[in-house]
């Protein structure tokens, strides 16, 4: 029903929250549903809000709305407490309306609370306008031209101040953007597990491109363990971020995650989970993609087994790469690198070249000095 039970005028809507904020807790208690109530429009009706027959009249309510009753004194602002009189008396000193001014200022800053504090459950500013005109008739739009001054806003179902949040939207907001944020921590620890491997794959990079990066190696080595913990804490806060449960105070909206986004954001983070494994065990397991450091043959009677110290070497996948480069060296039997203990052994077939061994190792970014 749109009308009136009582006095057949039209209704307009207004939503749950004015409803449970006006209304006395002992009436309201009696309620049943509070959607799809209406709040009576006559200036002469004691109905402030029905529902099919159902009606709440003044004096069962916190406040009464602006357009039933006369008294000078009653609020026209409910948010910041300005009463008829206030407005009046502003007019007449200041020639305008200094008040609602103000009034549009807090509104602007959303320090208003029109749907709680308004019996009408919207903008005050409408209201506001008329006061205005009756007290500066000379003024043609009551001073509030750009808002709520004008005939027709005043008739608005929709307050014309900026539109509040409710608690669902804001809480669902939180939610989202807690999602987000976990999908950013998940996307942080990929990023410090990628340059906690580097000390491993950026010489792989820069031996492609002719270069040398030992000691860009050796600094993400030194920082590796730091940026393992980082990547463990930043993974774990993604984790938390993305399936902690909402904690729902009593009487306050749950938060609840756009759906589709929340499934996005937990396969996202498994996806970096795994991301995030490959690289941070990567210094363990390349070595045996790039076939290891080999081992050395037992040298015969003619043949010669020279020991090098091999620097520069910052993960096991560094030696296939210096294997590679001294077995291509003429005159070398069988080579053997080993990462953890920075050397190299080498069979000669006859006189060993270290000099070789030190030009090989060199291009492949390393440093080789013979030990004995």
């Amino acid at each position: 029903m749109k009308l009136c039970p009582r006095c057949e005028s039209k209704g307009r809507t207004i939503k749950p929250v004015t409803l449970e904020a006006q209304v006395v807790p002992a009436r309201l208690d009696q309620l049943g549903e509070h959607d799809g109530w209406r709040l009576c429009t006559s200036e002469s009706c004691e109905v402030v809000y029905f529902r099919d027959d159902e009606v709440v009249v003044l004096g069962e309510t916190r406040g009464v709305p602006f357009h039933k009753s006369e008294d000078p004194q009653r609020l026209v602002c409910f948010c910041f407490e300005h009463s008829v009189a206030d407005v009046e008396a502003d007019v007449a000193e200041n020639g305008t309306s200094t008040i609602q001014v103000s009034i549009k200022a807090e509104c602007k800053a959303g320090r208003d609370d029109c749907e709680r504090k308004n019996p009408q459950g919207r903008c005050c500013l409408g209201n506001v306008g008329q006061v205005v005109k009756r007290a500066a008739p000379d003024d043609a739009d009551g001073g509030g031209a750009g808002c709520c001054g004008d005939k027709a806003a005043e008739n608005e179902a929709e307050s014309c101040c900026a539109p509040k949040t409710t608690a669902s939207e804001a809480s669902s907001a939180t939610a989202d953007t807690t999602a987000r944020s976990g999908l950013l921590a998940s996307g942080g620890a990929l990023v410090a597990a990628v340059l906690s491997s580097a000390c491993c794959w950026l010489p792989f990079a820069a031996i492609g491109l002719g270069a040398s990066s030992a000691g860009v190696g050796a600094f993400f080595e030194a920082w590796r363990v730091p940026l393992l913990l980082v990547t463990v804490a930043l993974l774990g806060a993604g984790f938390y971020l993305v399936y902690r449960k909402p904690r729902c105070a009593p009487g306050e909206a749950c938060e609840v995650p756009n759906p589709r986004l929340q499934r996005f954001t937990r396969g996202m983070l498994w996806l970096t989970t795994v991301l995030v494994a490959a690289f941070a065990f990567f210094p363990e397991y390349v070595g045996a993609l790039t076939g290891g450091g080999g081992k050395v043959a037992e040298a015969a009677p003619a043949q010669t087994t020279v020991r090098y110290r091999v620097e520069g070497m910052t993960c096991a996948g560094c030696e296939g790469h210096a294997r590679e480069a001294i077995e291509a060296i003429p005159g070398v039997v069988s080579v053997a690198v080993s990462y953890r203990s920075g050397s190299a052994e080498v069979v000669w077939s006859g006189e060993a070249n270290d000099t070789a061994v030190a030009e090989a190792i060199a291009e492949s970014g390393y440093r080789a000095t013979p030990v004995r």
